[in-house]
């Protein structure tokens, strides 16, 4: 029986492949062994045998010529080969396009829920008020087989846990011209919210896609009461909840690099060992090549193999902040949280909850003037915080305390991000740490799609924007988001 649940993919592809990967080995080999055989041209034998060695040396020396150029035009063809999303392949498609657009023209992304495209509106804002522009251009990798998802099933909905691997380039620019440019191989995640259970859509909300009213689902498939535009369930499902990238690490950069240091130890280990036998005047020249060769394929091989590993596992450790983000305590949030949970939402879902706490954290972080925010209860706010202008979560986090007060659950986390922030001109890219405390009353149930950044007033039942106010405008009553979801109590540094 299978533990883990299987693992689809939505196969890309690709009208130029990679290079064979085995010519090069190839030619090289066809080349050592021209090498050797026409080098018995120089030792003192009959001369029949040696034109012979000869010839078949040339013969051997033109093949591996051949192979080696026909490497090279693969390589080069495949090197200006640019891959493009697919529109209409999947929503994971469909929602880097809109990312695209929404970073070159502001288009606004239509695959996303409100709050995703919210953040995105505050990080515009931000952006403009410093004066910048941000380029964010995504393409697929060029070996990547196509979109890998997980997809778990709740009471409620569907997720999809969606990743591919891809080449990222952000750019940031002012009045002076770039300021900022970086091109990176990275794995984009997205995860979505799948047609829920149609027998639960009385109970589910979810933000008019239209107007930004919350209303029950099962409200807007008949009319949203605030705008009367009337959705099908294809209009509102599904929906990106929440997107991150992760560097690759394994990228085929990388992969090319390892080979190419391999190439490179073998190649010096042969011109050296190479030179010493042939110092040795006793030596024939078809024997130095034969020891060279054995040298070279053993001592350089390996030698090369190392120098590569050890300058991977140093890249490894350049994380970017994750040291402070210990192993075991990553791989055992999940189940810690689940648990805190577990007595008192019976539908709980890591993923939405993980997606709910980004979206805070990044909303809090870019939002101007956070005192304003209906979920953020914090009395003090690092002045760093003002300057980012692009967060990149990195799918870590860990939990630092979890204790209840009453029927109030607290949490402490903290979370792994690569920060975008801009002082005096200059952008700086640095790995942060972000530790927040927040804080639910467990004695009200979430209503599965929830949005933050719309909300019902419980005193007079209007519908108002809960990230810009806290204070109902319609009848001046605080409203109390602890009741309908997270709070955040502090955001810090750690």
């Amino acid at each position: 029986m299978n533990i883990l649940p299987p693992i689809s993919n939505i196969k890309r592809n690709h009208p130029v492949s990679l290079p064979d990967a085995t010519l090069f080995p190839k030619s090289i080999g066809i080349l050592a062994a021209g090498i050797l055989s026409a080098s018995v041209y120089t030792c003192e034998i009959d001369r029949t045998p040696r034109f012979i060695f000869l010839g078949i040396g040339i013969v051997l020396i033109i093949i591996a010529g051949i192979l080696l150029i026909r490497y090279l035009n693969q390589k080069r063809t495949f090197k200006q080969y640019t891959p493009a999303w697919e529109k209409h392949k999947s929503i994971y498609d469909d929602f880097a396009i809109e990312l695209n657009q929404w970073y070159n023209s502001g288009l606004i992304p239509k695959s996303c829920d409100g709050d995703t495209a919210y953040a995105l509106h505050l990080q515009k804002e931000r952006l403009n008020r410093k004066g910048i522009r941000m380029i964010h251009y995504t393409t697929p990798a060029k070996d990547t087989t196509g979109t890998s998802y997980l997809s778990r099933n709740t009471v409620w909905y569907s997720v999809d846990t969606m990743d591919e691997r891809i080449n990222r380039h952000l750019r940031f620019e002012n009045a002076s011209g770039t300021i900022y440019d970086r091109k990176s191989d990275d794995i984009m995640y997205e995860v979505v919210v799948h047609t829920p259970n149609e027998a639960e859509l009385h109970h589910m909300t979810m933000t008019c896609p239209n107007c930004g009213a919350v209303n029950p689902v099962a409200a807007l498939t008949q009319g949203c009461p605030y705008c009367s535009t009337v959705f099908q369930i294809k209009d509102l499902f599904p929906r990106v909840t929440n997107t991150y990238f992760i560097r690759n690490n394994a990228s085929m950069k990388n992969v090319n690099k390892r080979g190419s240091t391999i190439w490179i130890t073998m190649l010096v280990v042969f011109l050296f060992t190479f030179i010493s036998f042939l110092s040795d005047r006793e030596n024939p020249i078809p024997a130095s090549l034969i020891m060279s060769y054995f040298v070279t394929l053993i001592f350089g091989g390996i030698t090369g193999l190392m120098l590569s590993s050890v300058l991977l596992i140093i890249k490894q450790f350049n994380r970017d902040g994750r040291k402070r983000i210990p192993f075991w305590s990553y791989v055992t949030a999940k189940g810690k949280i689940s648990r805190a949970f577990a007595p008192y939402d019976p539908v709980f879902s890591f993923e939405k909850f993980e997606g709910q706490i980004i979206a805070l954290i990044r909303m809090t972080v870019l939002a101007d003037h956070p005192e304003n925010l209906a979920f953020y209860r914090g009395s003090s706010f690092d002045p760093y915080f003002q300057d980012i202008i692009e967060m990149t979560y990195m799918q870590a986090l860990t939990v630092n305390d979890i204790h209840m007060e009453g029927s109030e659950l607290c949490l402490n986390l903290r979370t792994w991000w690569i920060n975008y922030s801009e002082h005096d001109g200059a952008i700086n890219r640095r790995g942060d740490c972000i530790d927040v405390s927040l804080r639910r009353n467990t004695a009200y149930m979430e209503p599965p799609g929830f949005s933050i950044t719309s909300v019902h007033c419980p005193a007079c039942g209007a519908s108002f924007d809960s990230v810009r106010q806290r204070i109902c405008p319609y009848c001046g009553n605080e409203y109390h988001m602890e009741n309908a979801g997270f709070i955040i109590e502090k955001l810090e540094l750690s």
